[in-house]
């Protein structure tokens, strides 16, 4: 189907942010598959308080950014006797300085050592399993990080809407994309329960997969749901191009112009956009006026390729001045064949031969230009109306090598013969 706005596939472009992750608060490891076991009541443990003060001045050290004095200092640690609790924190405290240095491989390794130790207290456990996940989602490694947390769906009581948003985001990105829509869909259906609204970044992951999953009719309800909570113009531009998939063009035009007349169309591509959509439903006063105001106000560049476009609407409304002045302009910019051939046929509708043929003459100069045979056979009208049948008769005898117009370059041959025979008639009668 031919677009006639931005197309859809700028959506296929989308890039997730990754939240960063610092480790949280000081949980078996991840990696091993073990068989469920039913889970037994854990005694809790605390911390001493000379444990604490160390840990926090390991703490102190990372902030200041010492991280060699940070991790000696908790290597030192080890020649301690400390109990389950007070060794899961301090792996988690190695684990807090091996992030702020961005040593992400690092960190993850200290927290499978908290996630070894025994007796974890389950929420140390699942932040743990938590920040893992995340840790490989900040590295790319979209397997281990949805590894990860899995697990951790398996030990938390009620996961938040956010945990679905990040799964989602990392079958996204395995492109398992009906697996990534359930989670978007529970995230949203979370908050909205709570009387609140989705996060706009969620609605994107839902676009971004129903784009992927080419559910056209789906798109244009989340794209709906972001121009009421988050209207943008981009989003208003991209129903438009919903609408061009799914073949409603007026649908198409009436939402680009609705962006317009409110001003959210705010960037050059939307604009052009809007006038390109307007010509498609044959509406080419309007796309004209909304390029000259774009043009005037700055936010259209005034170069040969939107002056071409403009000429074009003009002299679609018939607006000839203007056209002619426009693509004149836009020609001498562009020095393009496709230009000039358009003024020539502004020059021929006003019945100016001699322009007509000059720019149709530089127009057929032009080796890229792509409408020779058009090229030839308006040449050859333009000489047979200045009286040159000789010109013409060569003009369309060069057509007939184009199949798309050998009739018609046939016809004139045998017209422009009779009428060679009818003035030497004519002429021998005088």
């Amino acid at each position: 189907m031919k677009h006639s706005i931005v197309s859809v596939c700028l959506l296929a472009s989308l890039v997730f942010g990754v939240t960063s992750v610092a480790p949280i608060s000081v949980s078996k490891s991840y990696a091993a598959e073990e068989e469920k076991k039913p889970r037994r009541v854990k005694r809790a443990q605390t911390m001493r308080p000379a444990i604490y003060k160390k840990l926090d001045a390991i703490r102190q050290l990372a902030d200041e950014k010492k991280y060699d004095e940070a991790l000696d200092y908790a290597k030192k640690l080890e020649n301690i006797r400390r109990n389950s609790y007070e060794t899961a924190m301090s792996w988690n405290m190695v684990a807090y300085v091996e992030f702020n240095r961005e040593n992400y491989p690092a960190a993850v390794q200290a927290y499978k050592r908290v996630l070894a130790t025994k007796n974890l207290p389950e929420s140390l456990e699942q932040t743990t399993l938590y920040s893992v996940a995340k840790l490989h989602l900040i590295q790319e490694d979209y397997k281990k990080a949805i590894s990860a947390l899995n697990e951790w769906f398996e030990v938390v009581g009620k996961p938040g809407p956010e945990a679905y948003i990040l799964r989602a985001q990392m079958n996204y990105q395995l492109e398992n994309f009906n697996q990534a829509l359930p989670d978007v869909k529970k995230a949203i259906s979370i908050v909205q329960q709570q009387g609140k609204q989705p996060r706009e970044s969620w609605l994107l992951v839902e676009r971004a997969v129903y784009y992927q999953n080419k559910d056209f009719k789906s798109m244009e309800r989340t794209l709906k749901d972001l121009i009421a909570l988050y209207p943008k113009p981009q989003y208003w531009i991209q129903l438009g191009a919903v609408y061009n998939e799914l073949g409603h063009p007026d649908k198409e035009l009436s939402v680009i112009e609705t962006a317009y007349e409110q001003g959210l169309l705010d960037k050059e591509m939307h604009v052009v956009s809007f006038a390109q959509a307007m010509l498609s439903q044959e509406i080419p006063y309007k796309a004209a006026q909304a390029l000259i105001k774009g043009i005037k106000s700055g936010l259209v560049e005034e170069n040969g390729k939107n002056l071409s476009l403009l000429g074009d609407a003009l002299m679609i409304a018939k607006e000839y001045d203007e056209a002619i002045t426009v693509m004149t302009q836009a020609a001498n910019e562009t020095q393009a064949g496709k230009d000039f051939y358009k003024l020539a046929q502004i020059h021929t509708e006003r019945q100016e031969w001699k322009k007509a043929l000059g720019n149709i003459n530089q127009a057929l100069m032009d080796e890229s230009f792509k409408k020779q045979d058009e090229g030839l056979i308006l040449q050859g009208l333009i000489q047979f109306n200045l009286n040159d049948l000789d010109g013409a008769q060569r003009s369309f005898t060069q057509a007939q090598a184009f199949d798309d117009v050998v009739k018609s370059a046939t016809q004139w041959l045998a017209y422009i013969e009779s009428e060679k025979k009818r003035r030497d008639y004519m002429a021998a009668g005088i």
